[in-house]
């Protein structure tokens, strides 16, 4: 009975939900208004003529029209409209799938957001619309991004972006390289805050705001600054976080959205303790949110009004601004409940409709079950016979069946043995490097922090002993460095292009911090293949060799450049270092332990090794693969 008191009450409400919804149709443009008296006229020639592709065209129309102010009745159109484009394949389907994806993407109804834009996809993939496939494929990776599934959305998005490379689409390179950045900065954070993984969010990001520059795309753009500032943060390094932030300000243009930014910059005065310069920049924030009608930043800028007071010990303003932001809290809350009941009102009544159609369609079923029953009656004695037919044919390939069957089930087992074999080495290599890290490294980690007690406990005046425990320290910490490096390879049965790429990049960053004076460059030619995967020990010698060729030059060379370069030539992969330092003639240079090792390493990965030198002139190392 309350169940049906319930269901009454609900219905007494529709009207009322659905003439607030109507009353969201004062809000619409006058171009939008047009466009929908355009769409109503089509429709009604379309339903006089029975046109049911300008019917579907009219729908598609209609619900493109009423988008900005109703999302549920927008998809409603579209269902309509999709359904007469199925039944003609009509190319209106390279976009209609797509916009019924956003939209469910916007309710968080992330299965059928999926499962629209692999429709999508497979339609733009068969009739090679590769801008399409492009948009879908990284639109797919966003969708698992808010499942939660930041592996799965950056892998969608590293295929959308070998298409965006392909079509040189600058603005698709930029956002999927953004994409991926963001999904790398919440993996880092869900992985205890991983280090490594921000390394990874900051240096897509960093491209992402890079080809956003050279494009001139200004969206884009601020929201990379904002990101790479906001990685920053996490990782405790304020001053790039608040350079990053402010430069995400100066983008002109996107005031209204420049609320969560200006927050964004107040929490990082407030964690470097500078209260004057947080109140100023949260007050800019609160008359942005005021200005915009941006409520939910406005949320956020009474709470780290709240933190302030707290740092500085106002503990009244703390709780009259804990009490703002828990009233705006509430309010979003109602508000959004509010709309859900509208959306729920709405679906309703298109459920209610579906309901109609489907008793119509069950009636009219029921006339034609008469006469299908006669015609089975027909097809019942055809297909026994066929059956007879096929009787003789099955029991002809039942033992070849089974005899396949056997070879298939002993090559399972052959599988599964090899897998359980690469499952014990696996856990065999993570257990010693586990081993190397908490012993070997946490010993030299005592080593380092002993000498140190050393020089600052003593006042040592002897200036060699002083010398020789600084070697000692710099040894020790190069050693924990070359003791991560073989922990890193060791930890993977195989090593991506893209982490080898990132190992480069980081050491060649920490280079440039030893000298500052020398220009650096790491480039990677657009033939070469980044979805080449090396084996751990491969990984290692190309890092360790590239590594020894930068140590040699930054000890010997004395160079003011330094370049690495990946490129593919002549069906090989090369790895190039090279300076224009003061060089050497090879003939008369004893080897020293540095080139021998590089040559042992090049040798055990069947690969070469070349080494170009001209007094004045520089130095070339190219290790061929």
């Amino acid at each position: 009975m309350k169940i049906r008191y319930i269901i009454l009450a609900f219905v007494l409400c529709c009207p009322i939900l659905l003439l607030a919804q109507n009353k969201s149709y004062s809000k619409l443009s006058h171009s939008d208004s047009l466009e929908i008296v355009m769409a109503d006229k089509m429709l009604a020639k379309a339903i006089e003529n029975n046109d049911e592709l300008k019917k579907g065209q009219a729908l598609y129309l209609k619900g493109k029209a009423i988008l900005s102010t109703s999302n549920i009745k927008a998809l409603e159109y579209f269902k309509q409209a999709t359904k007469i484009f199925e039944n003609t394949n009509n190319e209106a389907l390279k976009d209609i799938y797509y916009d019924e994806s956003q939209i469910h993407t916007l309710f968080s109804e992330f299965p059928e957001a999926l499962s629209l834009g692999l429709k999508s996809l497979e339609y733009n993939k068969i009739n090679a619309i590769e801008e399409n496939v492009l948009r879908d494929m990284s639109s797919i990776g966003y969708i698992y991004d808010r499942m939660y599934d930041f592996k799965e959305s950056i892998k969608w998005n590293r295929e959308a972006l070998k298409l965006a490379k392909k079509l040189n689409d600058k603005k698709g390179e930029a956002l999927c390289y953004g994409r991926i950045g963001i999904a790398f900065d919440e993996l880092a954070e869900r992985d205890n805050f991983n280090k490594r993984l921000f390394d990874s969010a900051l240096f897509y990001n960093k491209k992402a705001a890079k080809m956003s520059e050279l494009v001139n795309d200004l969206a884009q753009a601020r929201t990379s600054y904002s990101n790479i500032g906001n990685t920053y943060s996490k990782l405790k390094d304020y001053k790039k976080a608040e350079e990053y932030t402010l430069k995400s300000l100066k983008v002109p243009g996107f005031d209204d959205r420049k609320g969560v930014t200006l927050v964004n910059l107040g929490k990082i005065y407030l964690e470097t303790n500078r209260f004057s310069e947080a109140k100023k920049i949260l007050d800019s924030a609160m008359q942005n949110t005021l200005k915009y009608g941006t409520r939910k930043y406005q949320l956020e800028a009474y709470y780290r009004y709240h933190e302030l007071d707290v740092k500085k010990g106002d503990y009244k303003n703390a709780l009259n601004n804990y009490i703002e932001y828990k009233s705006i809290e509430d309010s979003l809350l109602n508000e959004t409940k509010t709309r859900q009941i509208a959306e729920m009102g709405e679906r309703y009544k298109t459920a209610d409709k579906e309901r109609e159609i489907l008793t119509q369609r069950a009636e009219l079923a029921e006339k034609n079950l008469t006469i299908q029953k006669r015609d089975y009656q027909l097809y019942g004695l055809l297909g026994l016979a066929l059956i007879l037919g096929f009787i003789g044919y099955l029991f002809y390939n039942q033992q070849k069946l089974k005899n396949h069957q056997l070879q298939k089930e002993n090559e399972l087992k052959d599988a599964l043995l090899k897998i359980e074999t690469q499952s014990r080495l696996q856990e065999q290599r993570l257990r010693i490097s586990r081993d190397l890290h908490d012993n070997i490294g946490a010993q030299l980690t005592f080593i380092i922090s002993s000498i140190d007690n050393l020089k600052y406990g003593f006042d040592i005046k002897d200036e060699k002993l002083n010398k020789k425990l600084d070697d000692i320290s710099s040894f020790t910490s190069a050693t924990i460095y070359e003791l991560r490096d073989t922990i890193w390879a060791m930890n993977k049965s195989e090593i991506t292009f893209e982490d080898l790429q990132t190992r480069i990049s980081n050491y060649i960053d920490k280079a440039h911090l030893s000298d500052d004076k020398i220009e650096f460059s790491f480039i990677v030619d657009d033939n070469v293949d980044t979805t080449r995967k090396f084996s751990s020990v491969e990984g290692m010698n190309i890092h360790r060799i590239i590594q020894e060729a930068i140590h040699n030059s930054l000890k010997h060379a004395k160079p003011n450049q330094i370049k690495v370069n990946i490129g593919y030539i002549n069906q090989q992969l090369q790895f190039e270092i090279s300076d224009n330092g003061k060089g050497f003639n090879l003939q008369t240079t004893k080897k020293g332990n540095g080139l021998l090792n590089m040559q042992k390493r090049i040798n055990e990965i069947g690969g070469e090794l070349v080494i170009v030198s001209e007094e004045s002139k520089g130095t070339k190392v190219i290790a061929i693969l």
